[in-house]
């Protein structure tokens, strides 16, 4: 039995095709068919169904999974305590973050942990928060980075902000309402927000919802940036989490506004329960947490500061 065997095994069992399994290996198809065969014929059991919609596992080769991936994150565990024992933070780390993150924080931050940790190999993803859970899952990511609702707990869950929304205008656009912006109110702006596919909107509509109001956005994307683009060049509004512009808003290219009542989004780091992160990711995830936090504390102090009475 070889160590490749079993990397190859838990990677069709998790992806549930050869043919995933190989995009995420970067290895061939027929060379992993093959080392599959020779696992089963080694151990004298089928591990898989092969059936058109893809690998199914057999009860053997459930318990086969158990047992293998248990061996493998033991190995990633003394692969990573041997190479940290000389004190330098080393490895790679792979990590998923929803879009409000990926478009200003991430960058911002991983721009300054490689000056701190320049042998550490970081590998981002940006995505929405169910693609970014099915490849944590997959073994894909060794974290991510997502929109959760208030009440959610879970072992592999760490809070990492939790930050209110606030209605974003050019600098020179007018805002046709009172300070802070009522939401019930919200329509009575021209508005770009995200679209129904991405998580930040379910908070938005939930919100609407409660205030007694239905959105009517004249514009509507799946992606962050170009509401941002849209935004700076017209007298559209948009209601977003500071983090995703941050850039913008400390340039004085976008000015924030609170909404009555709030809408929080909590943002939490997911980590899988079978696979420890390495002393480089855990450190990545306190620099992400610490640039976050100062930059939501900015913002509240500034809008702290326009709400108070002349």
């Amino acid at each position: 039995m070889e160590l490749r065997q079993l990397q190859y095994f838990t990677a069709i069992y998790e992806e549930g095709s050869v043919t995933r399994a190989s995009q995420r290996l970067n290895v061939v198809q027929p060379a992993i068919s093959q080392q599959i065969s020779k696992l089963e014929e080694e151990l004298g059991r089928q591990l898989f169904s092969r059936t058109p919609k893809g690998m199914v596992p057999t009860e053997h080769g459930a318990e086969a999974y158990q047992l293998f991936s248990g061996i493998l994150r033991d190995l990633r565990s003394a692969c990573q305590q041997l190479e940290e024992d000389d004190g330098q933070v080393r490895g790679t780390v792979t990590l998923g973050v929803v879009t409000s993150v990926a478009n200003n924080a991430l960058v911002d931050t991983l721009l300054g942990f490689h000056k701190k940790y320049p042998d550490v190999h970081v590998r981002a993803t940006g995505g929405y928060t169910g693609e970014l859970s099915d490849m944590l899952r997959g073994g894909q990511l060794d974290l991510i980075i997502i929109n959760v609702p208030p009440q959610a707990r879970t072992p592999e869950m760490t809070d990492i902000i939790c930050e209110d929304l606030v209605l974003i205008g050019a600098a020179g656009t007018p805002l046709p309402l009172p300070e802070p912006v009522d939401y019930a109110r919200i329509n009575d702006v021209k508005l770009v927000i995200p679209s129904a596919r991405h998580g930040l909107r379910t908070i938005l509509d939930r919100a609407a919802s409660s205030v007694g109001v239905n959105l009517a956005p004249q514009m509507e994307f799946d992606d962050l940036k170009p509401i941002e683009d849209f935004v700076m060049n017209s007298e559209f509004f948009t209601i977003l989490p500071p983090l995703a512009v941050s850039r913008a808003l400390r340039s004085g290219q976008l000015k924030a506004y609170r909404i009555t009542p709030a809408i929080p989004r909590r943002l939490v780091c997911i980590t899988a329960p079978d696979r420890p992160l390495s002393r480089a990711a855990t450190l990545l995830v306190d620099e992400l947490r610490e640039r976050m936090i100062d930059f939501s504390y900015d913002v509240s102090v500034s809008l702290e500061d326009k709400d108070a009475p002349a």
